[in-house]
């Protein structure tokens, strides 16, 4: 599962997309059953907290 913040036009197309080069194309050709699992990280509350604690600290200590 790839670690993406949002699940944008990356996971949508070149990941999950239909098209013959995205991951999920090339992995069922070869054989295998893909589930598209099409989510960020950032839906998830704890991240979105630490994401934005680290974006303070940053901020802080730009300005210090």
């Amino acid at each position: 599962m790839p670690l993406l913040l949002v699940a944008g036009d990356h996971a949508n197309n070149d990941m999950a997309g239909d098209e013959p080069d995205s991951f999920k194309s090339i992995l069922e050709k070869e054989g295998f059953k893909v589930d598209a699992y099409i989510h960020g990280l950032g839906e998830n509350e704890a991240v979105r907290k630490i994401f934005v604690e680290k974006a303070d600290q940053a901020w802080d200590a730009l300005h210090k």
